[in-house]
């Protein structure tokens, strides 16, 4: 008999093998096991996996029905990281849903959370994803100042390059 962790590892080997349908079945499992035996937290970011999965699967109201309630439940736990990559995950739903203007106030919340909790590289990747939502929408400034604030909050040197490089145009005479 299986425990928790071992669909968990399965649903990431599917999930990084490119098999987010498989993935998702397997993260189900992790879930249903950890419901069973009264780990709610473990439960609920089991149900996000299986959620990006379904999303990555193109089955967007799928994830966006596991994910409306997840960042209630994590702001409850006080767990501010999980909180923002829940609000993260369920931005990523709203847009693939076309849901584009609930999409971006996701995001941002996403941000605020990830930058309380204070993982710059999170934030990076939220501010990447709602850079491309203003793309999409047709407001390309704005993606550009989105995209050079949330590289400032990157650790990481090829961010802070790309961040030296945003800004080169506007220095100019």
């Amino acid at each position: 008999m299986h425990d928790g962790s071992h669909w968990a590892r399965e649903g990431e080997a599917h999930f990084r093998a490119g098999r987010h349908r498989q993935a998702a079945e397997a993260f189900a499992q992790a879930q249903a096991w950890y419901a069973r035996h009264d780990q709610p937290v473990l439960a609920a970011e089991m149900r996000a996996n299986r959620a990006v999965a379904l999303l990555q699967a193109g089955q967007a109201q799928q994830a966006y029905e596991l994910l409306h309630d997840l960042p209630d439940f994590f702001a409850a736990q006080g767990d501010a990281r999980r909180t923002g990559l829940a609000w993260g995950n369920l931005a990523a739903a709203l847009e693939a849903l076309g849901r584009l203007d609930e999409a971006q106030d996701a995001y941002r919340t996403a941000w605020q959370w990830l930058e309380q909790a204070g993982d710059g590289e999170a934030v990076a990747y939220v501010a990447q994803a709602l850079s491309r939502l203003q793309l999409r929408n047709k407001r390309p400034l704005d993606a550009v100042l989105t995209f050079d604030q949330g590289l400032a909050s990157s650790p990481k040197r090829l961010h802070r390059w790309l961040r030296r490089l945003l800004r080169a145009p506007f220095r100019l005479p």
